[in-house]
């Protein structure tokens, strides 16, 4: 017999009462009137010890009442099983194996292959599981249509053998993703098995857990109320991770002085025992101390080092975990940024928009952007424009500069078309070969705001954060309305509140041609007053990859833009690993992605030689164990980490199969009635007891 609320039992306890209460029962005397005592014998009286238990049958019946009614509070029932094995429910089990850049550190691995392999070992014939290995990218290694395929003695041998292939990557740990994917997964199954009903659903998390971890992708996704999540942690025995970084500073950007030594910041994790650490560059002499409390960071400049390919690696040494210990240093482009302005602007008129142009990208700024300046009546060739990162144009330009700014756009550049009047359609139709375009000056009632801006759009994307996109303090005074039914590939930008396209981009080639319908100068706007105006322009050098070109630092898993394809038509482009091997990127690739090591890469292509540097991205060094409340917050529904998978039923399935037997079996009604019958029993038999006592106490003289 098993009873659904044991704690009940403890009622029995209880008994205990009607014994206490048998002992210390008083007898009263009953006064007898008499004549006299005079004529009797004195003698001394004899005690009669009272403590003993009368009536033993009635203190029986009262103790049985009280056990009986503890039972059925208990609520009694016969477990049943209907097969050999009364809990055995096939389960979804989907096992995540965390393979990011902070399992490379010390001990951290073997620990991963034995709970994977113990986890493995311990499914049962009826489960259907499903292996993954997951960093910034999640793979499934063994499907939930593969392991049912399988033979019961082979599934576990394949699996460990995919396992026993495993090794930790240099990627960051995109651990919402992860778990998202195995969610989807196992939910995928159960729709292609018909929706089968039973078994628990199950992700077996296998993972440092560290603080580092990605999981923005769980906040947008509604976490399965069936799925339970099972934690297998891992650590290192020693805890001290140090990392460093490179300060980026824009005054490096423009700067000439390649000797300058960089800066740095290293950061010691919260849980370390070490402070003192060292830095260096790969094969110097010079070693730097450094003293870096637990869980602070300082900010240091690197030792001299050897102008050498070795030279562009920092070390630090002195902590437990070696795998972000090293810091890639590539040189930074110095290359000055070639604006190309096509207009009758006075560059000291400040009526005119060449004036704010070039205060937008003064010599002195962080990019040391040079403005040139030509008349648009003047014919342009190919040597003219191809060393210009950004082409602005204000009006009609010469038919024998056309080819040439075609095949600017074409290349992969972009051209900004300023259409300060209407005589600016005459530009746009020839850049897009298209005929019969209408523009014409808008009606403005005091002045038109932007009223629809398309912030998902890279040109914008820097304005979407809630602090930078208002845009509503911009006043246009005037601007012109266009027809863009004849351009079927135009893409509008951003629009007035009058429903008139403000910003649109029409495609050329591999390039992009910005148009903008009302100009920056003070008779159209106070768009140049305002603090858009350079974001904008310094955004559509971005988009253009001008910025990006001369980005050096990145981190594994980044996409690098590459130079793009020259006007000359020289399109081979290779990138020099660090091991050595080569990447060859096609004649249409834009940007390259094999960043799955640390190193320095170098482009080799028509534009020249470049290098970048490739490290192992900040957030992996955050080694400190994240709280498991971070992903209850969530919403996922993490159950215990004991060892899941082994026990084979779940605490909650068990007790709703019990609650199911007792309100079948109902058998504490049966346990009510027999107290109530024993209870009749003693009042019947404490009735008689008291009679037959008043009975005898009658028949004394």
């Amino acid at each position: 017999m098993t009873f659904l609320y044991p704690l009940f039992l403890a009622g029995i306890a209880a008994v205990t009462l009607p014994i206490v209460l048998h002992m210390i029962r008083r007898h009263t005397s009953r006064r007898v009137p008499f004549s006299t005592l005079m004529f009797l014998r004195s003698t001394a009286p004899r005690l009669k010890n009272r403590r003993r238990l009368e009536h033993l049958p009635l203190l029986i019946l009262r103790c049985l009442v009280l056990c009986l009614l503890a039972l059925a509070f208990a609520r009694p029932f016969i477990a049943r099983s209907t097969t050999a094995d009364p809990v055995r429910v096939g389960q979804r089990i989907a096992v995540l194996v965390d393979t990011s850049a902070s399992m490379r550190r010390t001990g951290v691995w073997d620990e991963v292959l034995d709970e994977t392999r113990t986890v493995l070992r311990g499914v049962d014939p009826t489960d259907r599981v499903s292996l993954m290995r997951f960093d910034q990218d999640t793979q499934t290694l063994v499907r939930f249509e593969q392991w049912a395929s399988l033979a019961p003695d082979r599934r576990a041998s394949i699996a460990l053998q995919q396992v026993a292939e495993l090794s930790p990557s240099w990627a960051r740990t995109a651990l919402g993703q992860a778990l998202v994917t195995a969610a989807e997964a196992i939910e995928d199954d159960e729709v292609s098995r018909g929706n089968q009903v039973g078994g628990q659903r199950q992700i077996v998390l296998i993972s440092d857990l560290q603080r580092g971890s990605d999981i923005d992708a769980l906040k947008a996704y509604e976490w399965p109320e069936e799925t339970k999540l099972v934690v297998k942690s891992v650590s290192p025995h020693e805890t001290t991770n140090a990392t460093l970084q490179l300060m980026t500073e824009r005054s490096r950007l423009a700067s000439s002085d390649a000797n300058q030594p960089p800066r740095v910041r290293i950061i010691n994790s919260a849980d370390a025992t070490r402070e003192q650490f060292q830095l260096s560059w790969a094969d110097a002499d010079t070693t730097m101390d450094v003293y870096v409390p637990p869980g602070r960071s300082v900010v240091v400049s690197a030792p001299a080092g050897a102008q050498s390919s070795a030279a562009q690696r920092l070390i630090l040494t002195g902590d437990d975990h070696e795998f972000d210990n090293s810091l890639y240093v590539a040189p930074s482009v110095q290359e000055p940024v070639n604006i190309l302005y096509l207009g009758e602007d006075d560059p000291n008129d400040s009526k005119d928009m060449l004036f704010y142009v070039r205060r937008a990208f003064a010599i002195d700024g962080p990019l040391a952007a040079r403005v040139s300046h030509r008349m648009p009546n003047d014919a342009l060739d190919l040597a003219d424009i191809e060393t210009a990162q950004m082409v602005i144009l204000t009006g009609a330009v010469s038919r024998q500069s056309v080819p040439a700014l075609r095949r600017y756009a074409e290349s992969g550049r972009t051209i900004l078309l300023v259409m300060e009047s209407a005589e600016a359609v005459m530009a746009l139709s020839d850049l897009t070969e298209i005929n019969d375009l209408q523009i014409w000056e808008a009606d403005v009632d005091r002045y038109a705001m932007l009223a629809r801006i398309e912030f998902d759009h890279p040109l914008l994307a820097s304005f979407s954060d809630p602090r930078f996109a208002d845009f509503t303090r911009i006043h246009f005074w005037k601007h012109r309305r266009i027809d863009l039914t004849p351009i079927p590939t135009a893409k509008v930008l951003a629009r007035f509140d009058s429903n008139d396209p403000a910003w649109f981009e029409v495609p050329i080639g591999r390039g992009a041609l910005f148009v903008w319908t009302c100009g920056w100068h003070p008779a159209d706007s106070d768009l140049a007053l305002s603090s858009k105006f350079a974001p904008l322009l310094y955004s559509a050098l971005e988009y253009g990859g001008t910025l990006a070109n001369r980005q050096a630092q990145y981190a594994i898993g980044d996409t690098v833009p590459m130079p793009a394809r020259t006007m000359s038509g020289v399109d081979e482009r290779r990138i020099r690993k660090p091991d050595g091997a080569m990447a060859e990127l096609e004649a249409d690739e834009q940007a390259f992605t094999q960043t799955d090591h640390p190193g320095i890469y170098q482009t080799e292509s028509a534009a020249g030689p470049q290098q970048f540097a490739i490290n192992v991205a900040a957030d992996e060094s955050r080694t400190d164990p994240m709280p498991i409340e971070e992903l209850e917050r969530l919403g996922v529904f993490v159950g215990a980490t004991a060892d899941p998978v082994v026990a084979r039923t779940e605490q909650a399935g068990v007790q709703s199969g019990f609650s199911e037997m007792e309100s079948q079996q109902k058998l504490w009604r049966w346990v009510i009635v027999a107290a109530l019958a024993m209870l009749l029993v003693e009042m019947a038999l404490s009735g008689w007891i008291v009679r037959s006592s008043a009975a005898s106490e009658g028949e004394q003289p």
